[in-house]
């Protein structure tokens, strides 16, 4: 039998780093970029099992006080 995990995906882009217009509720690219990668070593990885995806995009990662990291925090 094959043991299974419980993960979380968490995506996260500053501003400085691009493709997110102020106030813009659009994705940037990095983050569909991302996503793309996780979800391809996931094909390979059944035993894995997303539990839910977190996404804080245009937000800097200098501290933790972003709202899909705190959400995040709080279902864990």
């Amino acid at each position: 039998m094959q043991k299974t995990y419980q993960a979380a995906i968490y995506l996260r882009l500053s501003r400085e780093d691009g493709d997110v217009t102020e106030g813009s509720k659009q994705v940037s690219n990095s983050i569909a970029n991302q996503n793309e990668l996780v979800m391809d070593y996931l094909k390979s990885h059944p035993e894995i099992q997303i539990s839910d995806t977190y996404v804080d995009d245009g937000y800097s990662g200098v501290d933790f006080e972003r709202p899909e990291f705190q959400r995040m925090l709080s279902d864990i």
